[in-house]
C-alpha cells in the first residue's frame, strides 16, 4: 500500500524546529480538516490554497510534493 502525503509529511513534525519542512508538517499535523487519506496533488493543493493558514507555506508544499513523489 502506498503511503499518503500526510504519512510522508508527518515524518517532519517537530515542534521545536523552525525549518520550512517542519513548519509545514506541524501546520498539517494540527489541521483536523486536512485530507489525510489523499495521494492526489490537485486535491491537497486546492485544500492548502483555500486555507489561509498555509499562505506562506505553499512554496514549501511544492518542494515537499516532489520529495514525496520521489519517495514512493
Amino acid at each position: 500500500m502506498q503511503q499518503t502525503y500526510y504519512q510522508f509529511i508527518s515524518r517532519f513534525v517537530d515542534y521545536d524546529a523552525d525549518d520550512p519542512m517542519s513548519r509545514l508538517a506541524n501546520a498539517i499535523h494540527q489541521d483536523i480538516g486536512f485530507p489525510k487519506q489523499s495521494e492526489d496533488f490537485d486535491e491537497i493543493s486546492r485544500y492548502l490554497e483555500h486555507n489561509s493558514r498555509y499562505g506562506k507555506l505553499l512554496m514549501i508544499f511544492d518542494d515537499s510534493w516532489h520529495q514525496y513523489q520521489y519517495s514512493i
